[in-house]
């Protein structure tokens, strides 16, 4: 697999990492730990060397931790051969619905969650720590950074990250001093073929500061994965069963307007192929992070992992549909 800069860390990642929040169960249906340890392992062998949790990534259980266990489990003799990143702040607390978490952003928390998070993986270190997706007016840049700053020179953590919510937009201004100061090593961001904020309002930055970029969600939440109509199938767990039809059938409208991408490109032979390449076809991205919890999953979201980068007339024709949307 490919291998590329992890922005100015020094760290070589494979441009396919792997996400875990569906091996915590809940939101992405039933999880099997056993499928997930054997699907972290396929990922090994597939090249791949990152593997992005949380301790929220529990949903299941409504507790913290499942995915982070099932990681440390799979890691047991081979955590030198990854790059392991996991998160703070969002914390479960006997919900089962996500939205519904406990939010704690402030450093006395990155030391609680990061020794819990250790235990859990049953690692004395973690490669990237990002703070977990705050909006601004639960965040106070200061005390977070500072605090995963001295966690860094205690080795407990090798680098600090950031991770974006909804918008870019709402906690830019608060990390951008950061990101130019060197503070913040690598971001985590939403952008997807039908979530591109971040091309404008991220990426130049990025371009300044030569930091870390992975790319979650690049399949939209499902709505880019070609497996359902506005009337499913959906499991009972998945949110988009609730949602309003009319919604969903104008996502996926917009979706449909990609196909292009993988009608006109060797080597790709689906919409979602097509979208997971678009993404790696910015050069700011480090790594793109498609969420898998079996082998079946991650073996059909590198089924164009040697694909070219698209075309300057092709990115330009998407930023075309995309600066279309009125909304």
């Amino acid at each position: 697999m490919r291998m590329n800069e992890f922005g100015r860390t020094g760290l070589k990642v494979s441009a396919y990492g792997l996400g875990t929040w569906a091996m915590g169960g809940g939101v992405y249906g039933v999880a099997d730990d056993a499928e997930s340890i054997r699907t972290i392992h396929r990922a090994r062998d597939r090249g791949m060397n990152l593997l992005d949790t949380a301790p929220m990534y529990g949903i299941g259980d409504r507790a913290d931790g499942r995915s982070e266990r099932v990681v440390g489990r799979a890691l047991k003799g081979e955590r030198d051969k990854w790059i392991v990143a996991t998160k703070y702040g969002r914390h479960l607390n006997g919900n089962d619905q996500w939205w519904r978490m406990t939010e704690d952003f402030s450093g006395a928390r990155a030391v609680r969650s990061v020794e819990e998070s250790l235990a859990r993986m049953g690692t004395d270190y973690v490669d990237v720590l990002f703070v977990h997706s705050p909006p601004s007016k639960l965040f106070d840049p200061e005390d977070a950074f500072s605090t995963m700053t001295k966690l860094k020179e205690d080795g407990k953590i090798r680098f600090v990250g950031f991770s974006f919510w909804e918008s870019v937009a709402d906690t830019l201004p608060q990390v951008e001093p950061f990101l130019r100061s060197g503070v913040v090593d690598a971001v985590q961001v939403k952008i997807s073929l039908l979530v591109p904020e971040s091309v404008d309002v991220l990426m130049p930055v990025i371009r300044e500061t030569g930091t870390a970029f992975v790319a979650r969600e690049a399949l939209a939440q499902g709505f880019l994965t070609d497996s359902f109509t506005v009337d499913g199938p959906f499991v009972p767990q998945d949110f988009k069963a609730s949602m309003d039809r009319g919604e969903l059938g104008k996502r996926l409208d917009r979706a449909n307007a990609f196909r292009f991408l993988a009608e006109e490109s060797p080597g790709l032979d689906s919409l979602p192929s097509a979208a997971l390449n678009w993404t790696l076809s910015f050069p700011e991205v480090s790594c793109v992070i498609p969420g898998s919890k079996s082998v079946a999953e991650l073996d059909q979201c590198l089924q164009a992992e040697d694909a070219p980068p698209f075309s300057s007339g092709q990115m330009e024709r998407v930023r075309g549909i995309q600066r279309s949307w009125t909304d």
